[in-house]
């Protein structure tokens, strides 16, 4: 066989190993960018959880070691707020303090969160750049913070619950989310016996 022969059986091959390529490339490019994405969505979307589980712990400590002191929800609310920042703050849609039911760990009455009876909800104010009060049905001075039985205790149990709407970067997964994180401490005891209860 001739140089020429071999030289042109080699491009004959090299020009139908491209059309497998580009065919090949056509169908993997789509599902390795959907994949990109994916896991770029899917970051975002734990950046959310993990910061909204951050700022519940936050808030709930606040609020636990202020037991009846009658800025304790808000004080709670304005920790949510700067431990939550890494979240957006004007997709937060619900933010309750609230007293936790001993049996399910849940608000005082319901056995999950759709609803509250003994608590203090906020709403974010993007004008103001604060969570503000729209309900409060749990007075500070209705709280037991006392230390042991004979004196009235245990302590109450108090939570703080945060939902946010996250919404879709891509579109490729889903439009939107709702992620809601809680947290539970009990009430810091107080050492004076007319004041815990």
């Amino acid at each position: 066989m001739s140089l020429r022969g071999i030289w042109d059986r080699a491009l004959n091959r090299t020009s139908g190993e491209r059309g497998a390529a580009a065919v090949e490339a056509a169908i993997v490019t789509p599902l390795v960018l959907a994949l990109v994405f994916g896991i770029i969505e899917l970051g975002f979307v734990f950046k959310d959880y993990v910061a909204a589980g951050g700022a519940v712990r936050a808030g709930v400590r606040i609020a636990s070691a202020n037991p009846r002191t009658s800025t304790y929800a808000t004080l709670a609310a304005s920790s949510v707020a700067r431990t939550g920042g890494a979240m957006n703050l004007r997709d937060v849609q619900q933010l309750w303090v609230y007293k936790v039911d001993t049996v399910t760990d849940k608000p005082i009455g319901f056995t999950d969160f759709a609803n509250c009876t003994v608590c203090v909800k906020f709403r974010w104010d993007n004008g103001t750049k604060a969570f503000v009060v729209t309900s409060d049905n749990w007075p500070a001075s209705t709280q037991n913070a006392c230390s042991s039985r004979s004196l009235g205790g245990p302590p109450d149990r108090i939570g703080v619950y945060v939902q946010l709407k996250h919404d879709s970067l891509t579109g490729l997964v889903f439009d939107t989310m709702n992620i809601s994180e809680s947290s539970i401490l009990t009430l810091e005891p107080m050492p004076f016996v007319g004041a815990c209860s």
